[in-house]
């Protein structure tokens, strides 16, 4: 196999109008782009039905198949972020659930333990308050470099203290435009004055108005909500870290989709627990390490890259988040 390659240091559809086309766009585009939206909007609002995005109060819970022995662990995760948080024929995927499920594995739970619920970036925060899950997959604003040993584990967020382990993936925030408005629209500069949509509890948004506040935000619920208002004209852009909005382009169609290569800030995935469990989070971070250690977090970014034809940043990861067994 060779020595591990480890790298460097309810779909609620906005609005109740008719559809916006793009005024640039040929008749021909202008169809294609209603077709695909149309295709697409069934697909997710079946997810949304199914897994309850919208403050339902009701959630998708997948375990692995067979019955539980013994304690079983809850953990939150998306549902609408392809290649990295993804529920699709009845199950979870993604990187983010590939990294619970490692994670979870180390603290000794079995997959037959394990049971997934899904989350937004608003309600993730929520559902750990209330006990709904022992840890959630999140995202957070993060600079701090490629060593995250004395990083403040401690976040609040809505008035929610929690802690954070990780981050297990650094990722820059890019924006997602119509393919149509590639040259127009090439670069984060390009977008003042426009329309980007941002998820409620994502940081991407708060970054972006900070750095651009000519431009307008528009807030919604999830990504799916995003990418509706983005293929039918109500907004210009959506924000969000690159893995994410690489996988909504795979997912929409580099046809329809492009991911701009300009980008601000940076975004952190990590996992959060309540605030009074630190050795929690430490035993989290400690199995985070050994992700890495072992080649399993290169094996799980190279899958990710080539499913959603993208490239990590390497000068941003891996993170070490523990102290290597081997640093002793």
């Amino acid at each position: 196999m060779g020595v591990p390659r480890h790298r460097p240091a309810c779909l609620r559809l906005g609005g109740s109008g008719d559809l916006v086309p793009h005024t640039l766009a040929t008749v021909q585009v202008r169809r294609a782009m209603h077709a695909r939206l149309r295709t697409m909007s069934r697909a997710i609002l079946t997810i949304s039905l199914a897994v309850g995005l919208c403050g339902c109060g009701t959630s998708v819970n997948v375990s692995a198949p067979g019955q539980a022995k013994g304690p079983v662990m809850s953990i939150g995760v998306p549902a609408d972020e392809p290649g990295v948080g993804w529920y699709h024929d009845g199950e979870y995927s993604g990187l983010s659930v590939e990294v619970a499920k490692y994670v979870a594995k180390v603290l000794g739970y079995g997959d037959e333990q394990l049971f997934f619920h899904s989350q937004t970036p608003a309600t993730r925060l929520g559902r750990l308050d209330d006990g709904s899950v022992d840890f959630a997959m999140v995202t957070f604003a993060y600079d701090g470099g490629k060593n995250a040993l004395e990083m403040d584990h401690t976040q609040t967020a809505d008035g929610t203290r929690y802690e954070v382990s990780g981050p297990y993936l650094v990722a820059r925030n890019q924006l997602l435009v119509r393919a149509d408005d590639a040259r127009r629209l090439p670069d984060v500069q390009s977008l003042d004055g426009r329309t980007v949509c941002t998820v409620a509890g994502e940081y991407s948004g708060e970054q972006l108005h900070d750095r651009r506040p000519r431009i307008k935000i528009l807030q919604r619920a999830d990504y799916s909500e995003c990418s509706a208002s983005l293929l039918v004209g109500q907004s210009d852009a959506i924000a969000g870290p690159q893995p994410i909005l690489a996988g909504l382009r795979k997912d929409g169609g580099t046809r329809y989709l492009h991911l701009q290569e300009d980008s601000y800030g940076t975004q952190a995935f990590g996992i959060a627990v309540k605030a009074d469990q630190r050795k929690l989070m430490e035993l989290i971070d400690t199995a985070l390490q050994q992700m890495v250690d072992d080649g399993t977090w290169d094996a799980q970014i190279d899958a990710m890259e080539t499913k959603l034809g993208m490239h990590v940043d390497l000068s941003l990861n891996p993170v070490t988040v523990a102290r290597s067994q081997d640093d002793g």
